[in-house]
């Protein structure tokens, strides 16, 4: 794999991911029982967006670098806002960025289980040195392949889990793959929470996935989306997609108020837009 996500780390399309996650955490959080949280393509952990990888594109400063300090009225932003100011005040400061390990071990409670997997060698050995200096209880970290990972955690003990499964959608069939990891661990555990992440691209291949899925007899299958740009522009990556199994109760209002004010910060030049839309309910 050569994918590094060193380049577009603090993008629009994390800022959109990680935004859904910290709601999707919260929410389970109110309940008092342990979960499990699995994160598939978990990455390096932190990311220095003075790098040389970073600076490549600049990409964070069309992404965090418009919502950190933007005033905001949604408490979801409010609360991204947050999250993200105090995880960079325990790194690096403002030249930082939190990947989805370091977001999610920080809403997690100490009986909570996380499970990180990273096949890239490089970028493991990064999480590692990372998270070792991160409260290590209830942590592993795994240099396996992410979709075997849902096959060998789930279901889990503590019959809570919530997935993230973020590839890096370097193969051409990797829409393929992301449908048949979902639909082999809802077979597994249908009543996980799983959270999907996907680009929005030129091409169409995002309609045979969401064909697939409609096909595949799988419920309550709710689509966020936010786009800079119309998604046949020949621009690369126009949106951002997170496909959500079994969201929260609401999540789908409180999103579609979040993202109607993250889009103009975002998307400042009015071409972009935004869908909240459950595809099987």
């Amino acid at each position: 794999m050569n994918y590094r996500h060193a380049f577009h780390a603090g993008n629009f399309a994390d800022v959109h991911k990680h935004v859904i996650l910290i709601a999707v955490l919260d929410y389970l959080l109110q309940k008092p029982k342990p979960i499990l949280y699995l994160d598939t393509h978990a990455g390096r952990g932190e990311y220095d967006l003075r790098s040389s990888e970073a600076e490549r594109g600049n990409e964070w400063q069309q992404g965090i670098g418009r919502v950190l300090d933007a005033k905001v009225e949604s408490p979801l932003l409010k609360r991204y806002q947050h999250v993200i100011r105090h995880l960079q005040s325990q790194l690096h400061g403002q030249h930082s960025y939190p990947g989805s390990p370091l977001i999610a071990h920080s809403i997690l409670r100490e009986a909570d289980r996380r499970v990180f997997v990273e096949a890239n060698a490089e970028e493991c050995v990064a999480l590692r040195k990372c998270m070792r200096q991160q409260y290590a209880h209830n942590l592993t970290i795994d240099d396996g392949d992410g979709y075997h990972a849902l096959r060998a955690y789930l279901p889990p003990k503590e019959k809570r889990s919530v997935a993230l499964i973020d590839s890096p959608f370097e193969n051409a069939d990797e829409f393929t793959q992301l449908f048949k990891a979902l639909t082999a661990a809802a077979e597994r555990w249908p009543i996980g929470v799983y959270c999907l992440w996907y680009p929005l691209k030129a091409g169409g291949l995002v309609n045979t996935f969401y064909s697939a899925l409609k096909n595949s007899g799988l419920n309550k299958l709710l689509l966020l989306e936010l786009s800079l740009r119309p998604v046949d522009t020949p621009l690369g990556l126009n949106g951002s997609g997170m496909l959500i199994m079994n969201p929260p109760w609401q999540l789908d209002e409180h999103m579609r108020t979040a993202l109607r004010e993250l889009l103009p910060l975002l998307a400042p030049d009015g071409q972009g837009s935004t869908r909240v839309q459950w595809l099987a309910t």
